[in-house]
């Protein structure tokens, strides 16, 4: 594999004359090989990191999408709507804590209401 091919033609100085054509093809599969082995060694940690990126990358995109559609749109209209999507929950949780409290409250107004009419 890496002997060299010696032809029995000699330079000027008495010294055969060595082709490097098979030495540089054997370095080359051999340069190839080790290419090959460290990229299957290392394409574990290459997905990882495809992994551990894929969320901002998501990320990424969405701030671009949602950049692109505010600067179409009029600004402010927009920036309302998205802290109004914002405080949502916070509202529905609040509508969901105060609604026994004011239901009780109409009904004992409606039971004083009703008590003041029978009292006429």
């Amino acid at each position: 594999m890496f002997a060299a091919t010696l032809h029995t033609n000699h330079n000027a100085l008495g010294l055969p004359v060595v082709e490097f054509a098979a030495i540089e093809q054997a370095a080359i599969r051999a340069v190839r090989t080790l290419k090959n082995i460290a990229l299957f060694a290392a394409a574990p940690f290459i997905g990882l990191v495809y992994a551990m990126a894929l969320p901002l990358v998501g990320l990424a995109m969405l701030a671009t999408i949602a950049a692109r559609a505010v600067a179409k749109t009029n600004a402010l209209a927009t920036l309302k709507n998205v802290a109004l999507l914002a405080a949502a929950p916070l509202i529905g949780l609040a509508y969901a804590v105060a609604m026994p409290f004011i239901g009780i409250a109409l009904i004992a107004k409606t039971g004083y209401q009703a008590y003041r009419m029978q009292a006429r």
